[in-house]
């Protein structure tokens, strides 16, 4: 039996320095708009590298394919969505919110930001197996907000159970996220973000 030949791996280039990281930025950039325009039918390298203004030659050296390409950028977005949500949580700078609203609203704008391009992003990781991958930073809110429920749960409320927990965090993020991709006209509304905050703290409110 012959056996297929070996074939060579291409090393290619992790954004460490600051200027590979704007040219992964800047392929970011292009793919999102390629997306928000044309959809995954318009987009391929020779485009991609179009509209970011650099040589095919070099996109492949941070991307074997538009695939690749879209699973970092999802990642990324993951990673992005998850941050704004950690930091209202506990470090939010609005004297005048609640932790809970903030993160609320912080989701909101997440999800809220290039629906469309985010929509396309999360078909492709979940196309490619990666539904754990989008459900991590859920997760790893509901962890914080366990270790940290006296500081952002409502005054008075005790810490849900492990089941309450993951009941109320999928509530609440498969309501924005479903919002999100049906295109609705009331997403950056008060009256969907006082809805939201009003399901969270009516939740504590309720004997269990």
């Amino acid at each position: 039996m012959t056996r297929a030949p070996k074939t060579a791996r291409i090393q290619r280039r992790t954004p460490q320095r600051a200027g590979s990281r704007e040219t992964v930025d800047v392929i970011f950039e292009a793919t999102a708009r390629i997306l928000a325009s044309d959809g995954r039918p318009g987009l391929n390298t020779n485009r991609i590298a179009e509209v970011a203004g650099i040589s095919v030659g070099s996109l492949y050296g941070y991307f074997p394919n538009k695939e690749a390409i879209l699973l970092a950028m999802a990642r990324r977005e993951l990673d992005h969505v998850r941050d704004r949500v950690l930091t209202a949580l506990t470090r939010g700078a609005s004297a005048d919110a609640h932790p809970v609203r903030r993160a609320i609203r912080a989701l909101i704008k997440g999800y809220g930001t290039r629906s469309k391009v985010r929509r396309i992003l999360m078909e492709t990781l979940f196309a490619n197996g990666g539904s754990e991958e989008m459900a991590r930073p859920i997760y790893e809110i509901a962890e914080v907000i366990s270790s940290n429920a006296s500081e952002i749960l409502p005054k008075g409320a005790s810490a849900p159970s492990r089941i309450g927990l993951f009941v109320l965090t999928r509530a609440v993020d498969g309501v924005i996220r479903t919002a999100t991709y049906e295109g609705v006209d009331f997403l950056t509304s008060q009256v969907f973000e006082d809805e939201l905050t009003r399901l969270v703290t009516g939740y504590f409110a309720t004997p269990g």
